[in-house]
């Protein structure tokens, strides 16, 4: 399976197809705008750059360098977040006020990112650690971030995902079958959600609505993936960076201000 698309698509080239539907579903999610199915389509999103997250882990050459630097946009993502927050007075649903959850809500992938990242550096020193004591407290350290993942962006769901590329590292075959039954774990669990009337929502809407099961669809990527990095110049490098923090804050402050 690995040589089926060894002609397929460069990590640049499928990075822009993700940007492009990652806009696309936060101008449905901010605006409400389209039909509902359109949360579906870009779901394979996410999945996709904790994809390259791993991809880059075990390819880039200055992997403290790339950790700084996703914090770093992680930092900045969150300071113009709390910004927005403060200057558009977003408080909070029920108690009309501002609290710590309504001053740093928005979304942040970098963060996320950063984590997951930090999480591959930590199990890579736990592999080459020889003295027990110390492999020990890092497993419990490692262990703590993973935990602390759950809380980020899109975490509980984007974890499994990142221990199945990490495990089945250039293996296909077996990173599908790790996708898929993910996938399907969560289908069943949004198909449970919809019988138990917890959803309140018909069959269709709930499975948009909790379109998490979708991630399956980043496996097309995955698979068209040839393993080549692809257009490498400033404008590659950091579009992703810039793109994607202007065009929510553009976003959220049009929410806020008229929407909300």
């Amino acid at each position: 399976m690995n040589k089926v698309f060894s002609y397929g698509a460069d990590a640049f080239s499928l990075k822009m197809l993700a940007l492009i539907f990652m806009v696309i579903d936060h101008i449905h999610t901010y605006l409400n705008l389209g039909p509902e199915w359109i949360s579906i389509l870009p779901r394979f999103v996410a999945p996709l750059f904790v994809f390259f997250i791993v991809e880059g882990f075990f390819n880039t050459r200055n992997i403290n360098a790339y950790f700084q630097r996703i914090l770093l946009f992680a930092v900045i993502m969150l300071t113009g977040n709390i910004a927005i927050n403060l200057i558009f007075n977003n408080t909070d649903i029920l108690t009309g006020k501002l609290t710590f959850y309504s001053i740093v809500s928005g979304n942040n992938i970098f963060l996320t990112l950063a984590v997951f990242l930090y999480i591959l550096i930590c199990i890579d020193k736990i592999r080459r650690e020889k003295v027990a004591s110390k492999k020990i407290f890092m497993i419990i350290f490692t262990a703590i971030f993973m935990f602390l993942s759950l809380f980020c962006e899109g975490g509980i769901y984007l974890l499994p995902l990142l221990i199945i590329f990490y495990v089945f590292h250039g293996n296909k075959k077996y990173i599908s079958v790790g996708v898929i039954i993910w996938s399907v774990f969560i289908f069943i669990k949004a198909i449970f959600n919809y019988f138990s009337g917890a959803t309140g929502l018909d069959l269709f809407s709930t499975l948009c609505f909790n379109s998490e099961w979708a991630m399956i669809f980043a496996l097309f990527p995955i698979l068209l993936y040839n393993g080549k990095r692809g257009r490498n110049d400033a404008f590659a490098k950091w579009i992703f960076y810039f793109v994607y923090p202007i065009h929510l804050w553009i976003l959220r402050s049009i929410y806020l201000i008229f929407i909300k």
